[in-house]
């Protein structure tokens, strides 16, 4: 009796540990949802960087030409139109590394992007499995709770262990008054 209290007693301690799992799971899946949405705003800020480097790639195109039509016409000039074009061109190389650390960084961020969604694939296995061993133990539980003795049975129990006790006594005491008349 003591033993399957003691059963209960750890079944309902498994239980309460599987409900503090579950919420844990639950925290870990709202941080991983709060990523996801930090990661999007990531990528339409560097969607706009991207906008903003093409109008800015327009915008020497058209001073370029603008110097092309210029160059007959400013022939003084031309030392000045070097310089301004050496700054341009620095810019340009400015430009295409940022350009490439940008293509880096998107390429990291899809491989994040791709981690995080096998990992929410494995999360959900996780609880499919969680899920399936809780309804197992509420299985188990159900058929405990049909086998164990109610208090009913257990009264009848100590009626009949009462009854014997008493016939034991009974027999024991005329055993003795036999073998003392003998």
């Amino acid at each position: 009796m003591a033993a399957i209290k003691q059963d209960m007693q750890t079944m309902k301690q498994d239980i309460e540990t599987m409900k503090q799992d579950m919420e844990t799971m639950k925290q870990d899946m709202e941080t991983m949802k709060q990523d996801m949405e930090t990661m999007k705003q990531d990528m339409e800020t560097m969607k706009q960087d991207m906008e903003t480097m093409k109008q800015d790639m327009e915008t020497m195109k058209q001073d370029m030409e603008t110097m092309k039509q210029d160059m007959d016409t400013m022939k003084q000039e031309v030392q000045a139109v070097k310089q301004k074009v050496d700054k341009l061109e620095k810019r340009m190389d400015k430009q295409e590394e940022e350009l490439h650390w940008l293509k880096e960084q998107v390429k990291e961020n899809t491989e994040m992007v791709k981690a995080v969604r096998n990992n929410q694939l494995e999360q959900r296995s996780i609880q499919d499995a969680m899920r399936h061993d809780t309804a197992a133990i509420h299985g188990e539980i159900v058929d405990i709770r049909t086998q164990m003795a109610t208090k009913e049975d257990i009264s009848l129990i100590h009626q009949r262990l009462d009854y014997q006790i008493s016939r034991i006594a009974r027999t024991e005491e005329e055993i003795h008054l036999l073998k003392t008349a003998n």
